[in-house]
């Protein structure tokens, strides 16, 4: 558009140039033939005055005329009136036809030097007019593609809530009902249903994150009772795609870190529980009352003193058990742990006051929730993060 404008802008006042130049030129050829056409007319018509004014003269002096030197004074005067006749009228007609095409070629010619200069000036008006329209659909056009690239940017982000933030309405809603059943089935310990619930939800969102937790969970639960490797692996790998995408979730991070805490429970690997309370040590340092990362890591501590029976680590134990169930005492997975860890030390030390200790703890929470007291009988119990 730039490049036809600037064309037009050159080329414009160029043609006018030509036309007015051949303008001229076809003026003055034409007041030339005028000129030439009007002194040729003239002539002819004082050649014919003379000849009937000679005829005229004639019919009344023609005795006269018989003689040669008065006829040759006679012609003479008749030229020479005729001359003054007729002479000063086609002067006068040649000076007002001169007259006339010289002030229509000055017409015509400021005529065409203003109509060109009209249009130049036009033409400059429409080159801005659309510079102006093509900067600013450009800066639009920018500003549209730097805030599509920001809330690409911002979607990309790690989010603290449970639903992907890039994922529809529509979407999020169902998802988040295949969610709540999918949890359903995991404390049910229905893996297969919960297994095709996980697919449909990774066939809607292969990056979710409920999806990606629910699964890294199952895994783990999974693992916890069959001692698979491979469940190990599942989970482990869920759990590690889930922090690359949402690298400060400490609800992915807690559940990481009961995967190596069951693991260290089953193998035994002090490289499992320093992995485990690595993970629970650094989320616990952003919010150290958070109830569930308390009761896991105290329940942590509680495995490894009942593998290595270390009494500061029993110590270590009972003072997150403690601190949790002040903040919520009817916490039925603290009180079952703590009853476990109790009994255990009772076993250690043959002393009862640990055994009522671990009797009080049981009978606590029997009567808070008598469904979920008996549980402890299954060993450790971990609180996931759903």
């Amino acid at each position: 558009m730039r490049k036809l404008n600037l064309v037009i802008l050159i080329l414009f006042p160029i043609l006018l140039l030509v036309f007015s130049i051949t303008y001229n030129i076809y003026s003055i050829g034409a007041e030339s033939r005028i000129r030439r056409e009007l002194e040729n007319f003239t002539n002819s018509l004082s050649l014919r005055m003379e000849s009937k004014y000679m005829d005229m003269m004639t019919l009344y002096f023609k005795e006269e005329l018989n003689n040669y030197a008065i006829a040759n004074e006679f012609t003479n005067l008749v030229k020479e009136q005729v001359r003054l006749g007729i002479t000063p009228h086609f002067n006068s007609l040649k000076f007002s036809i001169d007259y006339t095409i010289k002030n229509n070629v000055k017409t015509t010619t400021y005529a065409l030097l203003f109509i060109s200069v009209i249009m130049f000036i036009f033409t400059l008006v429409i080159n801005f007019t659309n510079n102006s329209i093509n900067n600013n659909v450009s800066y639009v056009n920018n500003n549209t593609n730097e805030n599509v690239k920001d809330n690409q940017n911002q979607s990309s982000n790690p989010i603290s809530n449970l639903i992907d933030s890039s994922s529809s309405d529509a979407l999020k809603i169902e998802i988040e009902e295949m969610y709540k059943n999918l949890v359903k089935e995991i404390k049910n310990s229905r893996d297969d249903k919960a297994l095709e619930i996980i697919e449909e939800m990774f066939q809607l969102d292969d990056r979710n994150y409920l999806a990606l937790n629910g699964a890294g969970i199952l895994y783990t639960k999974m693992f916890g009772r069959e001692n698979k490797d491979e469940y190990f692996k599942k989970a482990s790998e869920y759990f590690q795609y889930a922090l690359s995408l949402y690298s400060k979730s400490e609800i992915i991070s807690n559940n990481k870190a009961i995967l190596y805490s069951i693991r260290y429970e089953c193998k035994k690997s002090e490289e499992d529980y320093d992995t485990a309370l690595i993970i629970l040590n650094d989320a616990l340092s952003a919010n150290h009352l958070d109830v569930e990362l308390l009761n896991n890591r105290a329940t942590l501590y509680s495995v490894k003193y009942k593998i290595g029976g270390d009494e500061n680590i029993f110590k270590r134990s009972i003072n997150d058990f403690n601190e949790l169930i002040q903040i919520d005492y009817n916490n039925i997975y603290a009180l079952n742990n703590r009853s476990a860890l109790y009994f255990t030390k009772y076993k250690n030390s043959g002393d009862k006051k640990y055994f009522d200790k671990s009797i009080e703890d049981c009978n606590t929470a029997f009567k808070i929730n008598s469904t979920e007291a008996p549980y402890d009988n299954r060993g450790s119990l971990y609180i996931y993060k759903y």
